[in-house]
């Protein structure tokens, strides 16, 4: 790597930790306003307040790494363009391609190192910082818990519920398993495809009941009508305590899709979060070449108005995936194009821009 390039390289990555270190305290102290009242409502103590934006810190990363990058890009570009730098290498015979490539080919790096940290680090902290969330914060009881999209109650003394996923648009829980346990032994086991929320009550449609007797014998009872009140148990209760995409991985979603799938659920809008695992990150890429070639031009107003247009171009953007995602979740458009309209649409935005620029 040649002087230039190393140049261009540590100017781009020193204004890229710059950027992630300005949005991570922008995004901290917004959600920490937002946060503030129910933090002091529940009296969490303050070490715990710590220890759950400690365990945001990933996430926030994570989800900021497109505006830093398009942040780094403005700054790093413009810098050279408001410095007569760029002028200067155009004129030396050295190609605007060439800064462009390589800040290409370190947002590519950069959007395999997001998905990394979206599939190691992300999905554990989001379950701790969570668990503090519906514990400390929303007060529910911990036999109430949830996992890679499983849920677990406790209902009275005697009674457990596993529910594989649940659907609150249209309150149906899909994979029931309902044990009775006394004594320490388990005295009845139901499980169901499908569980209905209805005149305050879930029917367990389709349940095949055991019953173990004090003998040691086993009565089967299948197509068992079975209710359990409402009582505790409400559909509200279910949506607190519930898995969310951001707490599990790709591989997990993947195969939580599957065994939704496998028991007749709706799985639209699980499919989107999976296709935008991927598409997230790598929207890093796409920013740089939408951002690069608006940082050549020169204009007036230097930094203030390199980060004013990096704060328009992010809403758009932001803007555009949101409503992608939300015709996504309605099925308006299939999945893959709800998470990919975006990155291809501004994508052939910056090529647009780069042509007529080359031109």
């Amino acid at each position: 790597m040649k002087v230039l390039d190393k140049y261009i390289v540590y100017r781009y990555v020193g204004r890229l930790i710059w950027s992630i270190a300005l949005a991570v305290v922008v995004f901290l102290v917004v959600d920490l306003v937002e946060m503030m009242d129910k933090f002091i409502d529940a009296k969490v103590p303050v070490t715990t307040v710590i220890r759950y934006y400690q365990l945001y810190l990933p996430y926030i990363v994570y989800l900021i790494l497109p505006v830093a990058a398009l942040l780094a890009t403005l700054f790093t570009i413009g810098g050279l363009t408001m410095s007569n730098e760029l002028n200067a290498m155009l004129v030396s015979g050295v190609p605007f391609y060439r800064p462009l490539g390589l800040l290409l080919i370190t947002s590519i790096l950069l959007a395999f190192a997001g998905f990394a940290l979206g599939e190691t680090i992300v999905p554990s902290a989001n379950r701790q910082r969570m668990d503090i969330y519906r514990y400390d914060v929303r007060r529910l009881p911990r036999e109430s818990r949830s996992k890679f999209g499983q849920l677990y109650m406790q209902i009275g003394r005697d009674r457990q519920l596993s529910v594989d996923r649940y659907n609150p648009a249209t309150r149906e829980a899909f994979g029931i398993h309902l044990v009775s346990v006394r004594d320490g032994r388990i005295k009845i086991r139901a499980d169901a495809d499908k569980m209905i929320w209805r005149d305050n009550a879930w029917y367990l449609q389709g349940a095949a009941e055991r019953v173990f007797a004090e003998d040691g014998g086993l009565l089967w009872r299948r197509d068992t009508a079975i209710t359990i009140s409402g009582a505790g148990l409400r559909p509200d209760e279910l949506e607190r305590v519930q898995t969310k995409p951001e707490e599990m991985n790709w591989a997990d979603l993947r195969e939580f899709v599957k065994r939704l799938g496998a028991v007749g659920g709706n799985t639209t809008r699980w499919l989107v979060d999976l296709r935008f695992k991927v598409s997230l990150p790598f929207a890093v890429v796409i920013i740089v070449l939408f951002g690069a070639p608006i940082a050549s031009i020169r204009r007036r107003g230097g930094t203030a108005l390199g980060f004013g247009l990096a704060l328009f171009v992010c809403f758009i953007y932001f803007g555009f995936l949101q409503v992608g995602k939300v015709l996504g979740y309605s099925g308006a458009i299939p999945p893959v194009v709800s998470a990919w309209a975006g990155n291809v649409f501004f994508g052939l935005i910056g090529l647009g821009i780069l042509w007529r620029w080359a031109r």
